[in-house]
């Protein structure tokens, strides 16, 4: 048998753009946590970015004279059997704006079986960023917002190039109580369903992340992040590096430590078996790619 990974078809004018088959498309202003990417989003924590799996789908762009701009997306999917069903298909549609300095964008979709809207921009902010999203989701069993703002700064310090980042994310979907026991999961089954669709990757409502890229040299980068819940004050910390050790080899790791007590999201939640819990160690990560 054989499977084509991904197969597309484009066409570009002066102001349309236009493709049909398989791709991969990014929407929002979140810079660690994406509320408005409902296309394949990488968890926040993932180190290896290049290769963004995409989706079969027809997109297209109109480019506006003041440089605006509309997109629009339809992706196509299968149910559970392998069948082609139009409700797991997506439908929507975002516009992007300029206002002096600032960028805006409003977006509006029908994903699976349910209507999100979204504003979001981005704005300077002295010699910052500040960038933000607002969603709003309306499913068969209730209501939710979420929201995630960021403010990025890039510096010269001890001698070497750095870039920040701190981030705040309210999902709306998360437990609100904070409690993440396999039971008070099963009674939150919109969460669980974007957990299982790869849509989401944290299971609490507040969270604040940061991150600093260091220039160590012109070829090796160090990256500090850490991912804090805010509500149970666990959190993930993780360091990751890249080297550039020849024009064709790059070496990428990664070190990842959870902290946190029982029951917490990254200290491990509770199950009906005691002494047992649903958790992650700390872990390594190490890749070696060689372009050609």
């Amino acid at each position: 048998s054989h499977r084509l990974d991904r197969l597309a078809l484009s066409w570009r004018g002066d102001k349309w753009v236009a493709r049909v088959g398989r791709q991969a498309i990014s929407w929002g202003n979140g810079l660690i946590y994406n509320p408005v990417d409902m296309f394949n989003p990488f968890d926040p924590a993932a180190v290896d970015k290049e290769y963004k799996s995409g989706d079969d789908m027809a997109y297209t762009q109109f480019l506006r004279d003041n440089g605006d701009d509309l997109q629009a997306v339809y992706v196509v999917r299968r149910d559970e059997q392998g069948n082609l069903d139009q409700s797991v298909n997506s439908a929507s549609a975002k516009y992007h704006g300029f206002s002096g300095e600032a960028e805006y964008e409003l977006l509006l979709a029908q994903h699976y079986d349910d209507v999100i809207a979204g504003l979001g921009g981005s704005l300077p902010l002295g010699g910052a960023v500040l960038r933000g999203d607002v969603t709003y989701t309306e499913t068969d069993l209730d209501e939710y917002w979420s929201a995630v703002a960021n403010l990025s700064y890039s510096w010269v310090g001890w001698g070497k190039n750095m870039s920040g980042v701190v981030e705040y994310f309210y999902n709306g979907f998360g437990q609100q109580e904070g409690e993440y026991g396999t039971e008070d999961l099963q009674s939150n089954p919109d969460l669980l369903m974007r957990l299982a669709r790869g849509e989401l990757f944290t299971l609490g409502r507040h969270y604040v992340a940061g991150s600093v890229l260091i220039e160590v040299t012109p070829l090796l980068t160090l990256t500090p992040t850490a991912f804090v819940n805010l509500a149970d004050q666990s959190f993930l910390a993780q360091l990751v590096g890249s080297w550039s050790l020849s024009q064709n080899w790059q070496l990428l790791a990664a070190l990842n430590l959870p902290v946190g007590s029982a029951g917490t999201e990254y200290g491990g939640i509770e199950t009906a078996v005691e002494g047992q819990r649903l958790s992650q160690g700390a872990s390594i990560f190490t890749q070696l790619a060689w372009y050609f």
